[in-house]
């Protein structure tokens, strides 16, 4: 059998090698995929758990006054709802009345429409629904008399 000659920088590595895995791996297991995998999971586990030991729980802000209502409304099955509803037919914006749901308000106002065909259980025909939608924030004079900031909605 012919011997193929090994150059000697690889016996140099093989021994290199060889000695690093003796001095620094001999008492560990062999290391595997799995192995690394559930340690890395593991670790950021814990990360995570501390995170979330090391904040401090979140807690509502104490309830401030209540706003005042607007004044009139519209009465929708006999109950007065403080919300100037839009009107059906398209009018400028400088014609509406005030769109929002409280008084003394400064702030922002989304205020939306929504009309359409539905259908329903026993129906015969598709029925017609509007919605009025609205959204608020901004700083408010509540019925303490003092300045509040908050947000609001109208569904």
């Amino acid at each position: 059998m012919n011997r193929v000659p090994v150059p000697p920088w690889k016996g140099l590595l093989r021994r290199k090698t060889d000695e690093h895995f003796r001095r620094f791996h001999s008492d560990a297991r062999n290391f595997t995929r799995r192995g690394f995998l559930s340690t890395a999971a593991g670790a950021a586990g814990l990360a995570v758990a501390t995170e979330f030991a090391l904040r401090p729980l979140a807690l509502a802000a104490a309830k401030t006054a209540e706003p005042k209502p607007i004044p009139g409304g519209a009465t929708v099955f006999g109950l007065l709802v403080h919300h100037n509803p839009l009107p059906t037919t398209p009018i400028p914006l400088t014609q509406l009345n005030d769109p929002s749901e409280i008084g003394d308000f400064s702030g922002t106002i989304l205020d939306t429409q929504i009309r359409g065909l539905g259908t329903g259980t026993g129906l015969g025909a598709p029925v017609s629904f509007r919605a009025d939608m609205g959204a608020m924030q901004g700083e408010y004079v509540g019925e303490d008399g003092r300045h509040h900031h908050g947000s609001f909605v109208f569904i």
